[in-house]
């Protein structure tokens, strides 16, 4: 089962959502913690919608991994997830930041064709973490992040609040068709990025 947001950090937020996303995040992870797994992956849709991916969701989460469509989905998006971080431009000391997410890709991608979802999800927050310190450097560590990503801008916002949101769930009891939808979302982005 899903575990609840600190109810701080779910009302901090709230104020920087922009009120056309506000139904999807309202919503989505209040059907995740009632076990309502159906009425989260309509949400996870809507989500999709917001963010510009819909038609790649909808492929990715229709068709089994081993289906060459998702192949080279997953290609794509292991080569983009790639060349945003060799053009990422860091300090020299962030250069083993770099190096440890490159390293981390194949394994990520060797567990999620292997179907394990809950521990590629698991790694993928890892990631996505990852991927916001290169973008965003400390930034991405301080509380305001998701309200200067959704300055930057409001779909960047929207995905990295997603982000932000998959740390704190916890994925017991999930069925594997909400699981396939949770990582959909961050891998057709990143694919689309």
């Amino acid at each position: 089962m899903v575990q609840a947001m600190s109810a701080g950090m779910v009302h901090t937020q709230e104020s920087v959502i922009p009120v056309e996303y506000r139904e999807v995040t309202d919503h989505l992870f209040v059907h995740l913690l009632q076990g309502n797994g159906e009425a989260a992956r309509q949400e996870l849709r809507k989500l999709a919608e917001c963010l510009g991916i819909e038609e790649e969701y909808s492929l990715f989460t229709s068709y089994p991994l081993g289906d060459e469509k998702i192949q080279k989905m997953l290609l794509h998006f292991r080569n983009n997830l790639e060349l945003l971080i060799h053009k990422t431009w860091v300090e020299k000391a962030d250069e083993s930041h770099k190096d440890r997410l490159l390293e981390r890709i194949p394994a990520f991608i060797q567990v999620l064709e292997a179907g394990n979802y809950q521990k590629a999800l698991s790694q993928f927050v890892v990631i996505l973490s990852e991927l916001a310190y290169l973008f965003f450097g400390a930034q991405a560590h301080k509380s305001d992040f998701v309200e200067y990503a959704f300055r930057i801008d409001p779909t960047i916002g929207l995905f990295w609040w997603y982000g932000g949101a998959l740390e704190g769930l916890s994925l017991e009891g999930l069925d594997t068709a909400l699981l396939k939808s949770l990582l959909a979302i961050g891998i057709c982005f990143i694919t689309t990025f």
